[in-house]
């Protein structure tokens, strides 16, 4: 009986190594899709500027991350940013939720404060959206106020 167990044991160790590295490890991350969308013009609201190269890049998992520079002809200014996704006939497919709610009455409104007219601040944000609508999207806007 003890030898069954040594050959059972060596066979299940045998065919471990042998069909292991064949499969797929669980543990592997996926590669998700993406799409970026980068503002090449200055764009101004009120005494407020935001830089060109602003962009937005979308993931396919329904994350978003924002990178952009805005500066104030005032201090103690604000930039105020919705995004909106749309289709490839530029209609309306949805807004981008602020992953950081900044304002319970308005969950898709981004703010970044400008305390010093004499700086200028680079504004990390992240949003989320519906991943069913990722192959969707085809094009952006940005709502803005300053």
């Amino acid at each position: 009986m003890r030898d069954i167990r040594r050959t059972v044991g060596a066979v299940a160790a045998t065919l471990a190594l042998a069909i292991g590295p064949a499969l797929p490890a669980t543990a592997t991350a996926h590669t998700l899709a993406s799409r970026t969308f980068t503002w090449n013009k200055v764009m101004r609201a009120g005494d407020c500027t935001m830089f060109e190269g602003a962009r937005w890049t979308l993931y396919s998992d329904g994350t978003a991350t924002f990178d952009g520079t805005v500066t104030s002809g005032d201090d103690n200014d604000a930039w105020l940013m919705w995004a909106y996704l749309k289709d490839a006939d530029n209609a309306v497919l949805g807004t981008l939720t602020n992953y950081r709610v900044q304002d319970p009455a308005d969950r898709n409104k981004f703010v970044k404060n400008l305390p010093s007219e004499t700086q200028r601040y680079r504004w990390f944000a992240s949003g989320r959206f519906d991943a069913r609508k990722f192959p969707l999207i085809r094009r952006m806007s940005l709502g803005k106020h300053c």
